[in-house]
């Protein structure tokens, strides 16, 4: 699963979109005569993890679609999502419907087949009910099988029972690579045919001004650092990382790492680098700031389903190093220097590559081009294509 820890939260982005033209219901038949799709929003209810984040930016562009009069503008959009205060963004051409028990497993399980019983119901967070046929759930990897040991047993446990028994019964499984398609089938959770693939869009990064302040604020100069994202997550193999930045031949370059502070790793086992620099939670402009800045981004996943920050840190024209794992071969290409997941030496060595400044200019290059390739937007259309053929058979 997309996880980034600490940053999530600290991005408010809320869209406003326009309304919908006066004439939009008669051009389009009454409310009754539409093809009626319910969203499930129990999402909203939680803190804004990666997948509480791409399912949120899924919803935005379905909305702004329709607001340009595309195929969903055609739809009947109910969101039943928790009556309790959510982070809910307004829409303009989707309903919400307010549950009162909506932020519970046991609605979404139990309450929810019932109140979308009369048309299609589509979940982009993972889990879905098993008793709503006619529905159609995005599984954004299956990183609880792959890695079990890096969820709680309550999490691991829970994702065991309910999502295979959710994507089974869904007459199309949404996922985010084709590695992650591969990973559902391998795992019995579902098979390649019923499974389409929607990549993420990071061009969200690219919205907002880089907010350098956080460089100040710990004299970070540009080039002069790595970037991580940490995490106490073993898949996520930021040990290798911490090992190589101790290593003399790095001893000058400072790591900084984004998320959890050095407390927290080190009670995990890990020993980050002694002159890391730990800068918490960044919202989108810091964070823009950070890769803009950095001689590199650090990412030592032994899986991902798809890889987020390093398509955000190549837009951002700053150079990845990345472990040739998951997804991240699909998705970076040759845009970015590759590491052996625990090969140390390959890490420093990756490192110091990127100051031949033939190569590192080379590198930005690809990178910009291949993270051009994943945007929102495009994620939209797909998604609404998709629905089309399931609403509309």
């Amino acid at each position: 699963m997309m996880h980034r820890p600490g940053i999530e939260a600290a991005r408010p982005e809320v869209m406003v979109l326009h309304s919908l033209p006066r004439d939009a219901l008669s051009r389009h038949g009454s409310r009754s005569e539409r093809p009626r799709l319910f969203l499930n929003g129990k999402f909203y209810a939680g803190k804004t993890n990666g997948v509480h984040r791409v399912a949120d930016r899924l919803l935005r562009e379905l909305d702004a679609l329709a607001v340009a009069g595309a195929a969903p503008a055609g739809w009947d959009m109910r969101l039943l999502l928790p009556a309790r205060p959510t982070w809910a963004p307004r829409f303009a051409a989707i309903t919400p419907m307010p549950q009162r028990y909506g932020a519970s497993q046991f609605w979404e399980q139990m309450i929810l087949p019932f109140a979308a019983r009369r048309g299609v119901l589509a979940s982009f967070a993972n889990l879905a009910p098993g008793w709503h046929s006619a529905k159609v759930t995005m599984v954004h990897d299956a990183q609880f099988l792959l890695s079990p040991e890096s969820y709680s047993p309550k999490l691991r446990w829970g994702y065991r029972l309910l999502v295979p028994r959710g994507a089974r019964s869904s007459r199309v499984v949404l996922t985010v690579s084709d590695y992650a398609r591969d990973s559902l089938a391998t795992f019995g959770i579902a098979s390649p045919v019923q499974t389409q693939v929607v990549h993420n869009g990071a061009d969200h990064i690219m919205d907002v001004p880089a907010d350098r302040s956080v460089l100040d604020e710990y004299g970070l100069a540009n080039e002069s650092y790595g970037l991580i994202f940490g995490s106490t997550s073993a898949y996520k193999n930021v040990a290798a990382v911490f090992a190589a930045f101790a290593d003399p031949r790095l001893a000058a370059m400072p790591l900084v790492v984004v998320g959890p502070p050095r407390t927290v790793l080190e009670a995990a086992g890990l020993h980050p680098p002694p002159g890391a620099i730990f800068v918490g939670g960044i919202d989108d402009s810091g964070l823009r700031a950070l890769y803009e800045g950095a001689h590199c981004l650090l990412y030592p996943s032994r899986t991902e389903g798809f890889g987020l920050p390093p398509v955000e840190a190549m837009l951002c024209g700053c150079p990845v190093v990345a472990a040739p794992a998951g997804a991240i071969p699909e998705v970076c290409r040759d845009a970015v220097v590759y590491a052996g997941m625990d090969n140390i030496g390959e890490w420093v060595g990756a490192v110091l590559k990127l100051r031949d400044r033939q190569v590192r200019a080379a590198k930005i290059a690809a990178g910009r081009a291949r993270g051009g390739h994943f945007t929102w937007a495009a994620a939209g259309v797909r998604l609404a294509g998709i629905l089309t053929k399931v609403l509309t058979p």
